[in-house]
């Protein structure tokens, strides 16, 4: 839809962000719905500690959400209550899964390019 474009325009952002190393205090957020809102989001992730930004990921191709997001807070002690007391909280009827964002990039991948859908 419209509302998804400015978030996934930032996608590119985020990806240039975290590939310089800059993730102390980022944290990835996985197992979204498609329909996640980065309001909410902030919202949520507001309730332990200062977001400086949240990017929800989405195909370069398509534009369509891809599940995932970063959220960015101002230290790295709320990175750490977020990952102990928000991860599998349950968010538009998915639990989320929260790690730290060079963790979360790190994790096995299916193969294939980036952007691969499916």
């Amino acid at each position: 839809s419209v509302h998804d474009a400015p978030a996934c325009r930032r996608a590119v952002l985020t990806m240039a962000l975290v590939r310089s190393g800059s993730t102390a205090c980022s944290i990835f957020v996985g197992n979204l719905p498609y329909d996640a809102d980065e309001d909410e989001l902030r919202e949520l992730f507001s309730r332990v500690g200062t977001v400086t930004s949240v990017r929800l990921v989405c195909d370069r191709d398509t534009k369509q959400q891809k599940g995932y997001a970063f959220c960015d807070f101002n230290d790295s002690a709320s990175v750490q209550r977020a990952i102990e007391e928000l991860n599998a909280v349950e968010y538009n009827g998915r639990r989320i899964r929260i790690d730290g964002a060079e963790r979360g990039l790190h994790a096995p991948s299916r193969g294939g390019g980036g952007d691969d859908v499916g």
